[in-house]
């Protein structure tokens, strides 16, 4: 490693630690939760240095749910953008996997705006860092009032070829529904891209143990989803993405042959994952595999060495965190009690 990306990877460790440092703590969630309208709360994260800048021009007393939504979106790209900065001048490719993130972010906040037909609640807010490196035409993803404007934001990308089964998409089912799939696929083959073959050890992972472990969280939960409601061995086998795995291919043998969900919860509580999700309460393997990553990826972006690791577990866990005010926002909208909001939030922890 040059002095120059030494320096470079040392700047990430330092940024991303120190934007964990100012994240939410247990008072400050349990302030949001107490908040009764939307303006109150509005209030309340402008108060949060975290995200202060990002609601700067937001008048309290106006605030909507939407607009608050999209801020904190907003306040994640700009985290993206200064840790990008300093990832692409050490050489990593890792910010072109964040834009990827973004730009699958923006199609899918579009559409869903077409889903519910309200298309001019559509408003991109990507950092100049990132709007530089999007392939998408984000004005015309702005203006576009159907499928065909979506298209046309696309063309000449590499989006055109990913989202071109859309043109046979089925009005009843919903655009977002129908490309999800699509999007998502590309995600994950940019995503293994990203960590060759190469795995650390439980006292120094790498940054392929982080992406297995997500891989493995989305191809056990289809697989689970699917035999639950009794798919065909061979839908299940196909939704069952293993091509980036930490599981081995007798143990996913063994899980594949369950017969039904009972079965499978039984036979993965025997592999490797099962004493790791053990620690934690979940209805659901997906829910299992959410809290463990969440404490692994906290424990390694305090202990790892290696800065593109530690960028991506910090990323993660920015994004539950937005999560978790999503879930607040949502409550104050409906009047939820601070008891029933707070089993929904990954973030809060009495201890912090």
């Amino acid at each position: 490693m040059t002095k120059a990306s030494n320096a470079s990877g040392n700047a990430v460790l330092a940024k991303a630690r120190a934007l964990y440092g100012r994240r939410l703590r247990a008072e400050d969630y349990r302030r949001l939760m107490g908040c009764r309208t939307m303006s109150e709360l509005a209030a309340a994260l402008k108060e949060q240095p975290l995200y202060s800048a990002a609601l700067a021009d937001v008048n309290p007393q106006y605030a909507r749910r939407a607009q608050l939504e999209s801020l904190l979106r907003q306040s994640l790209y700009t985290r993206y953008d200064s840790l990008c900065r300093y990832d692409r001048s050490a050489g990593s490719k890792v910010y072109e996997y964040f834009t990827l993130c973004c730009e699958v972010d923006e199609l899918t906040a579009a559409m869903r705006c077409l889903d519910a037909g309200r298309p001019g609640d559509y408003l991109f807010r990507l950092p100049e860092f990132m709007q530089q490196r999007c392939c998408i035409d984000l004005y015309a993803l702005a203006k576009a009032t159907g499928l065909d404007g979506i298209l046309a934001a696309v063309a000449g990308t590499p989006w055109e070829k990913v989202l071109a089964p859309l043109k046979t998409a089925k009005p009843d089912r919903g655009l977002t529904a129908q490309a999800e799939p699509l999007m998502q696929d590309r995600r994950h083959k940019a995503l293994v891209a990203l960590a060759p073959m190469g795995k650390g050890t439980s006292a120094a992972p790498t940054l392929r143990d982080l992406v297995e472990l997500e891989c493995d969280t989305s191809a056990v939960s289809n697989a689970a989803r699917l035999i639950r409601i009794g798919a065909p061995d061979s839908v299940v086998r196909t939704n069952a993405r293993r091509d980036c795995t930490a599981l081995t291919a007798a143990e996913w043998e063994y899980l594949l042959a369950a017969r039904d969900l009972a079965e499978f919860k039984a036979r993965f509580a025997r592999t490797k994952y099962g004493p790791l999700l053990g620690h934690h309460e979940y209805s659901v393997l997906k829910e299992g595999f959410f809290h463990y990553r969440c404490d692994w990826c906290k424990k390694w972006l305090r202990f790892s060495t290696d800065p593109t690791l530690v960028m991506m577990c910090y990323v993660w866990l920015a994004r539950c965190e937005v999560q978790d005010l999503d879930h607040i926002i949502e409550g104050v909208h409906y009047k939820l009690p601070p008891e029933e909001l707070k089993p929904l939030l990954v973030g809060f922890d009495e201890n912090d």
